[in-house]
């Protein structure tokens, strides 16, 4: 477990990184965390973040800045010699970068270079830079490891595939100690309410009708956000992680009809469901090779889909 560090996390607020946030601060380590706070996706980001960090101090256990990465004048806002940075900040989703590419295009691409200098000015310990299992498109093959062939089909994919290249350029060019990170269709507690689970259980619990785009055969590698944040941690930890690429998912994927028939099971409800054209940027399968991580990092996920699922819609009713 990493301990008694500087910590920078970018898009702290968001859902992968108030897991982040929650589980760093409770070893001692500061952190900053920079957020636009924006509602793009969802409002309540503000009070997500607040409630993690009721029973802490700002400025003695954490500072927040709130503003864009893509502007330079941010960083002048940060005092604190930082040890570590992990950027999860992104404009994220695939149907999202479809109807708003420009935006998703500047925003996740300025920032990771923006990051990465300030990285390099600033001789930061690691940096670890969340990308997607979307950057491989509809697979070859499966399970899919690091070295099979990128085809992204949406500009969110795109966007990620291209902070990767940087992310070696820095590697390579000014020995930047930089790990990135493929995660894998991440579900959980405060997910973003545009995701296929949370969406799912909002209808679900107001007896809405679920659409399935596509025949519902489509499988997924959903990956519970707890396993996540291990995988993100144990990089941040290992040396011989620096200057590579990992695959962090479950590598147990399932069909969208079977997940949506677990989770009418779970909330205990007649299933209520119709099928639609299928959209533009959804792949057919995400299957992962977890073999690198789980040798390199030690990473070995524990929350399979029936517990994910139970924790997940448990959070969604008391909410």
């Amino acid at each position: 477990m990493i301990k008694n560090k500087t910590i920078l996390i970018t898009g702290g607020a968001g859902f992968i990184g108030t897991h982040l946030v929650e589980e760093l601060i409770q070893h001692e380590n500061f952190l900053v965390i920079i957020d636009t706070f924006g509602n793009y996706y969802y409002s309540g980001k503000k009070e997500n973040l607040a409630s993690i960090l009721k029973d802490y101090k700002n400025l003695k256990d954490y500072e927040i800045i709130r503003g864009d990465l893509k502007e330079e004048g941010i960083y002048n806002k940060i005092h604190k010699e930082i040890d570590l940075i992990f950027h999860l900040a992104a404009h994220a989703g695939v149907r999202f970068s479809i109807a708003n590419t420009e935006l998703v295009t500047r925003n996740n691409i300025l920032s990771v270079v923006n990051v990465f200098e300030y990285a390099k000015e600033h001789n930061i310990e690691k940096v670890v830079f969340a990308s997607s299992s979307s950057v491989y498109g509809n697979p070859l093959y499966t399970p899919v490891d690091e070295e099979h062939p990128k085809n992204p089909i949406s500009p969110y994919a795109v966007s990620k595939l291209c902070g990767e290249h940087y992310a070696d350029y820095y590697f390579r060019e000014y020995d930047l100690p930089i790990t990135s990170l493929r995660f894998y269709t991440v579900y959980g507690p405060r997910g973003r309410p545009d995701m296929a689970i949370g969406k799912f259980f909002n209808y679900i619990m107001n007896d809405n009708e679920i659409t399935i785009y596509g025949d519902g055969e489509q499988l997924r590698d959903f990956t519970y956000v707890s396993d996540i944040v291990d995988g993100l941690i144990l990089s941040g930890e290992k040396e011989e992680a620096i200057g590579q690429v990992f695959n962090l998912g479950f590598s147990s994927p399932i069909t969208v009809n079977k997940l949506i028939e677990k989770m009418y099971s779970i909330a205990n409800v007649p299933e209520k469901v119709k099928y639609g054209e299928k959209k533009k940027g959804d792949v057919e399968v995400t299957h992962s090779d977890t073999t690198k991580a789980k040798k390199m990092l030690n990473y070995h996920p524990k929350v399979d889909i029936d517990t994910g699922l139970r924790k997940t819609f448990e959070w969604y009713q008391k909410k």
